[in-house]
């Protein structure tokens, strides 16, 4: 009888943890990065009775609870208005570290900065990756808490190279003058206006003056000779003009010589002599002014780019994934973190989308795999089974009884 009744008390104590582990999972629905769980049982067969006939005469002693597992499907990717936040798209897990330097991995990408500027999850631990080097991130770089530095100012760059693409009227009369302009940045910074004048001496001949704010410049090759198709034949590609501002005009900084690009790459002109209005259809130079970062963004490689108040952008780092032989064998911590264990084997760290590792979704979050219908289905079986199980105890104990009234 007494076994009848620890068989009765093992269903639900087995009923109890599948009600547990389906209640953690509708508790975790709205959990970012979270991975539902599942229980399993096994019987259980401590004993035998008198076999007959070489046929073991066996009265099952209950169950037990095997395992309990974790599904590990990608959870839907949602936008998210918060640059900071990740997704992982696909395998992998985020590395984070905390002040005691114990190393853990989440799938929660709920990061913010701190004050000092670190990239930290909601409970203080550091997100890992690799730190850029003068806006490019090392192949053989450490594993390094992540930081944006705040307030950090963008040194200026100043102008060498201009492009410019611009047509000049070949129906024009001699002596027609026609200027463009572009913006360019010395060495403090500073923008200024450069012109450059095209006037024509012949049919398909010009000569070409510069000036910087109005201040003469000297201008190599300043002679554009073009052919009867309208294409430029003088200079030769790769073709330029050299320009060099007046030094003393600088308030102190330095522009040294500034290169007009005539040609692209490939060879095609970027100044035509054709028969329509001159114009300039596009400009580019290479310069900027200072910058402080104003806003940051991440790309898919899982790579921080800074955006600066001068409209440059400089990469400062890159997000470690690490992936474990046996994912299964990680135990689960609080705060939406995994531990490595002797089971789940050492993690492999590297970039996302190497190695098997997933990509990295910038301003969106990974949420819970929890379906909500399945689990209120598990509490309907679980509750009926622990229902179930404190009936037979009931029977037991009115046959007890029952028995002692016979006495």
């Amino acid at each position: 009888m007494s076994l009848s009744f620890s068989t009765a008390l093992s269903g639900l104590k087995a009923s109890s943890n599948a009600l547990g582990v389906t209640g953690n999972n509708i508790a975790n629905a709205n959990t970012v990065g979270y991975k539902s769980q599942a229980i399993s049982f096994a019987s259980l067969f401590f004993s035998s009775l008198n076999s007959a006939g070489g046929l073991p005469l066996q009265v099952g002693d209950g169950v037990t609870t095997s395992l309990i597992s974790r599904d590990f499907s990608q959870g839907n990717v949602t936008s998210s208005n918060t640059p900071t936040n990740l997704a992982i798209q696909g395998n992998g897990y985020f590395v984070v570290k905390d002040s005691n330097g114990i190393q853990s991995y989440s799938r929660a990408g709920n990061f913010t900065l701190d004050k000092d500027g670190f990239l930290t999850a909601p409970t203080g631990e550091k997100v890992q990756g690799y730190g850029a080097v003068n806006g490019a991130v090392p192949a053989d770089a450490a594993l390094e808490a992540l930081k944006v530095p705040i307030g950090s100012t963008l040194e200026p760059q100043v102008t060498s190279d201009v492009t410019l693409k611009a047509n000049l009227n070949a129906a024009d009369p001699v002596g027609t003058k026609f200027t463009t302009s572009v913006q360019v940045f010395d060495s403090l910074g500073v923008s200024h206006t450069l012109n450059l004048t095209y006037a024509k001496t012949a049919n398909q001949a010009y000569t070409v003056t510069a000036d910087l704010d109005g201040d003469a410049a000297m201008a190599s090759s300043n002679t554009l000779m073009f052919d009867s198709n309208g294409k430029l034949t003088s200079p030769a590609a790769p073709g330029q003009i050299s320009i060099t501002p007046d030094q003393t005009k600088l308030n102190g900084a330095t522009l040294p010589s500034i290169n007009v690009n005539l040609y692209q790459p490939d060879g095609t002109s970027n100044v035509t002599n054709f028969a329509a209005n001159s114009s300039v259809s596009s400009t580019n130079q290479n310069g900027f002014a200072a910058g402080t970062i104003n806003g940051l963004a991440i790309d898919g490689t899982g790579t921080l780019v800074a955006t600066f108040t001068n409209g440059q952008t400089k990469p400062i780092g890159q997000v470690a994934l690490a992936v474990f032989n046996s994912q299964d064998g990680l135990k689960n911590a609080s705060n939406n973190l995994y531990i490595e264990t002797l089971a789940s084997g050492p993690p492999s760290i590297g970039r996302p989308a190497t190695g098997g590792r997933g990509a990295v979704v910038g301003n969106a979050l990974e949420q819970s795999n929890v379906d909500i219908a399945t689990e209120f289905t598990n509490l309907i079986v679980a509750q009926r089974s622990f229902q179930a199980n404190s009936k037979v105890i009931t029977t037991f104990n009115q046959t007890l009884q029952d028995l002692l009234q016979i006495i």
